[in-house]
């Protein structure tokens, strides 16, 4: 068992800026936390105003005018003063309405025309560089071979991808904190990887957009044909070979108390020991259980006995068994989970993508979902689930799965440290690091839209439901995997899986 890292450095979450949302199903639209509070406001104002005018119509009801004994009496002039007065009333309340109607349509058209000016720039940026990689695409093969004899003569000599490579790019990323947390970076990062497919095809003679039409033939479309071509082009060089992988239950303890709030979900992702499951028992109902899937752990692309790697980032990306996630399923059916029980995903960067798999899977029957700095835009998930994806808009490694395409989920982003603000350079990619997102974390659990609380409620409910009763329990298992072959590990039930890359 591997000793968990110390808490992360606290990053002020006014160095941010506000949360964009964009709510699960219906038309996409993208607002502000603040505004999306302001449109539901408004709703339930215009009801409420409706309400008191219905409530004036009703007035007339209580036969008020037909007390008047005579037609000039004072009692009449009374009556009639009052008649006058619900008639001023009522108009004041149904024009009341009307206003707010008309200014809850103004802002709601301003919300989609900001958000088709959104769509229009992503599409843009994918489309230039969609024509770059087509316009480059010969001087890459042309790269290549002159390249790839002397890559591979330095992989059978075993120089190649190691440490001090990996470390130049950690000196330089540390150095230009400003540049990659630029979202125009972010978008620069988006449009390349999107562009891998085009700038392939036309390295080797295909016509623009045949590269994509062939890739999406076979079941990978998008981003991930270019993840696949990548691993296709990276493997005879011995980068990004899948390996089998081996799990064992290091510890089984209790819990006294289940998370609330986004917080404090993003608190028990593990790191070290990568995957955490909780499951919740209570007097008469099946067990419930909450799976934590922790981050990359090593970004070296040559697979050593580390799962969670480059290797399975780039393979989770295209869709392909990375050992992550085959290490986090094996994790799951140590557990004790079926195939029918209710579970809830939660994951941090690799993690975040694994647990999506995981929730898109017919495999397993998941009621709740929460990503925190995922590259999994690409997943296609089913409608219904609980929980959220939450990116910063100056954190690159989302990008690397493309475009935000499914919007079955709740979609929360903002920007983690505004212009002006002072970034960390302690580690690389400062807006994806751990404490950049409880940040936003806290952000969001401090959120007033009805679209992002009843997210937050529904996922404490999945749990809380079970811990309000006399007699619930919860059991906490923490589970290390490593690659290589199969192999018991010390543990009883310990196992292992492997699987290929076609």
């Amino acid at each position: 068992m591997r000793t968990p890292p110390p808490p992360p450095a606290t990053t002020d979450p006014a160095l941010g800026g506000p949360l964009w949302v964009s709510p699960a199903g219906g038309p996409v639209i993208v607002a502000t936390d603040a505004l999306l509070a302001q449109t539901e406001r408004l709703g339930r104002l215009r009801v409420e105003l409706m309400t008191d005018a219905g409530s004036l119509d009703r007035i007339d009801a209580l036969g008020v005018v037909a007390l008047a004994p005579t037609a000039d009496g004072p009692a009449s002039s009374a009556v009639l003063r009052s008649g006058a007065q619900l008639d001023a009333a009522r108009a004041a309340v149904r024009g009341a309405a009307e206003v707010v109607a008309r200014a809850d349509r103004d802002l709601r058209q301003a919300i989609a025309g900001y958000t088709a000016v959104e769509d229009e720039q992503h599409a843009r940026a994918l489309r230039l560089g969609s024509a770059l990689g087509t316009l480059f695409g010969p001087a890459l093969r042309s790269l290549l071979i002159a390249a790839l004899p002397a890559v591979l003569l330095a992989r059978a000599a075993g120089v190649g991808a190691d440490d001090r490579s990996l470390g130049d790019l950690k000196r330089w990323l540390l150095l230009h904190p400003e540049l990659i947390t630029d979202p125009a970076f972010v978008e620069g990062v988006r449009s390349a990887v999107m562009s891998v497919d085009d700038a392939t095809g036309s390295a080797i003679g295909l016509p623009p957009g045949a590269a994509a039409d062939i890739a999406a033939a076979y079941g990978f479309p998008g981003v991930e044909a270019g993840a696949l071509i990548t691993i296709g082009l990276a493997r005879p060089m011995g980068l990004f070979r899948e390996t089998p992988v081996s799990v064992e239950r290091v510890a089984t303890t209790h819990a006294s108390t289940a998370p609330t709030g986004s917080v404090e979900r993003l608190a028990r992702v593990p790191e070290g020991d990568q995957v955490r499951i909780e499951r919740y028992d209570a007097p008469g109902e099946p067990p419930r259980f909450v799976v934590y899937v922790g981050p990359t752990e090593t970004f070296s692309p040559v697979a050593a006995d580390e799962p969670w790697d480059l290797t399975s980032n780039v393979t989770g990306v295209a869709g392909l068994q990375a050992g992550s996630l085959r290490a986090t399923e094996l994790a799951m059916h140590e557990a004790g989970i079926g195939a029918g029980d209710e579970v809830q995903f939660i994951g941090f960067s690799q993690g975040g993508l694994v647990a999506t798999r995981l929730a898109a899977s017919p495999d397993w029957n998941a009621t709740g979902l929460e990503t925190y700095g995922a590259p999994a835009g690409a997943i296609e998930l089913p409608s219904g689930l609980a929980g959220m994806a939450v990116r910063n808009s100056d954190d690159f490694i989302p990008a690397l799965a493309g475009p935000q395409l499914d919007h079955h989920l709740l979609q929360v982003e903002r920007r983690a440290f505004e212009p002006g603000s002072p970034i960390p350079t302690a580690e690389p990619a400062p807006a994806h690091q751990r404490e950049a997102y409880v940040a936003t974390a806290t952000v969001v659990d401090a959120a007033t839209s009805d679209a992002v609380r009843r997210q937050i409620d529904a996922m404490d409910a999945f749990t809380s439901e079970y811990t309000d009763r006399p007699g619930s329990t919860i059991t906490v298992m923490t589970y290390h995997a490593e690659r290589g072959a199969t192999r018991a590990m010390g543990a009883p039930g310990a196992t292992s899986g492997s699987g290929s890359i076609p």
